[in-house]
């Protein structure tokens, strides 16, 4: 049983409050390439809404991440749709 899917805007809005208390999400993006990435338990570092980036900690090593919004296509198990 999946959960309800959101919308773009929602995601983003989900992400400023995982950035704002500091919450760790699960995201899954697609590359350039085409392969999926998923990012388990990592920090939303930064936000640049008018960019379409999100930037992305690793919490054990603290690699950073740049990832295109409209490349997720999944956020804490809620499918992500335009």
């Amino acid at each position: 049983m999946s959960m309800a899917p959101i919308h773009f805007t929602d995601m983003q809005r989900l992400m400023d409050r995982a950035y704002q208390r500091r919450q760790a999400l699960n995201i899954k993006a697609w590359r350039t390439d085409g392969h999926v990435v998923e990012y388990r338990g990592w920090y939303v570092h930064h936000q640049h809404w008018r960019g379409g980036y999100v930037r992305l900690r690793n919490p054990v090593n603290r690699e950073l991440r740049l990832v295109p919004e409209i490349f997720i296509f999944e956020i804490n198990g809620k499918r992500v749709y335009l």
